[in-house]
């Protein structure tokens, strides 16, 4: 099953609760939950690539985003995204299991090569695709690397047989 949007646009932690229960409730035994969220992070390390923390309003934004995940954009500005929450990777950790999931893993889903300008590139050249991709392969199975990916996978199985 996949829970694209409920875990970001649901800000209240028991609506991400009744969401997560729900798809637990109409989930197969056996079967996999695949829950994407937006790590606690992003705001301050997008801020940081495009130059936005010399917005007070955005560093403002940014502040809320790392006390408590609740993102706001008062002032509706295009660039600073909507009302959403944003996960640390442990507190979504938590969140799938309370809702009666065996959690699996998270995984990052850009990791922290979202943060380079020179990624496409690096992927498309044939002479650096291979050591390339060994190092993302490395980065993305580093534990301590997660909150960086400006998007999580969380993974998680209902209990049961298939």
């Amino acid at each position: 099953m996949l829970l694209f949007g409920p875990l970001y646009h649901l800000t209240q932690h028991t609506d991400r609760l009744m969401a997560l229960h729900e798809a637990h409730r109409i989930l197969r035994p056996g079967g996999l939950l695949f829950g994407a969220a937006i790590s606690r992070f992003a705001s301050v390390l997008d801020g940081l690539c495009q130059g936005l923390l010399d917005d007070p309003a955005f560093v403002q934004i940014v502040e809320r985003d790392l006390m408590d995940g609740q993102h706001r954009n008062p002032m509706n500005h295009p660039a600073y995204f909507t009302t959403a929450f944003f996960h640390d990777p442990k507190e979504l950790e938590a969140e799938i299991q309370e809702s009666g999931f065996l959690y699996e893993r998270t995984l990052p889903i850009e990791g922290p090569l979202w943060l380079f300008p020179d990624v496409a590139a690096s992927f498309h050249d044939q002479r650096r695709r291979e050591p390339f991709l060994r190092l993302v392969r490395r980065l993305e199975q580093e534990p301590s690397l997660l909150g960086a990916s400006a998007h999580l996978l969380a993974i998680a199985r209902k209990e049961g047989q298939r």
